[in-house]
């Protein structure tokens, strides 16, 4: 038994734009899950926004499948040619030879092909992930501290009028009209 006879070209699957993790998840209102599967989306519009890298990991992916596809058709034409090895004349014999090495060397290039396209998904999806991470870095952090900050105080604000407004004090008024100094409020 040789190393195509255990090869299973299904190892070799199509990759996803983005990992998925745990389970599937279950919208609560099935007769809406379903009719929300029936409905079409124009997605013509869509198509002209697939970046290049995407449009990369889809031709990979379809590759991917015909190469197992002919994978399976060279191993089934192997097989057909060893059984003529065994049942046929002289000349049959030698064209068998001659199919079970063409189909040998074929399975051979497509393994190896295989082996590289998997090879250049895993660098998109590394790539995928550098520049995720990169994007996130840029900026993101002194972005999420500003927008922090900018939550904080208008919270504050509203929090501040709510109290003047429950003293009986005008909050665009400087010190609650005319009064010396605003009279703290109760948190609440």
């Amino acid at each position: 038994m040789d190393d195509f006879e255990t090869f299973d070209p299904a190892l070799f699957g199509v990759w996803a734009q983005a990992p998925a993790y745990g389970e599937e998840v279950l919208m609560e209102d099935a007769a809406l899950a379903d009719e929300v599967r029936g409905v079409l989306l124009e997605t013509k519009s869509a198509e002209a926004a697939i970046s290049p890298a995407e449009e990369l990991r889809r031709l990979l992916n379809e590759m991917t499948l015909e190469m197992r596809d002919q994978f399976s058709t060279f191993r089934r034409m192997r097989a057909a040619a060893e059984k003529a090895l065994e049942d046929g004349d002289e000349a049959a014999q030698k064209l068998a030879r001659a199919d079970v090495k063409a189909a040998t060397d074929a399975m051979s290039l497509i393994v190896r092909t295989l082996e590289k396209v998997d090879s250049l998904q895993r660098q998109l999806a590394q790539d995928r992930e550098l520049e995720a991470e990169r994007a996130a870095d840029e900026g993101g952090y002194e972005e999420a501290v500003r927008e922090v900050e900018r939550l904080i105080k208008e919270r504050a604000w509203v929090l501040f009028k709510k109290q003047c407004v429950a003293a009986g004090i005008d909050p665009g008024e400087p010190c609650g009209a005319g009064r010396d100094q605003p009279e703290p409020a109760d948190s609440g």
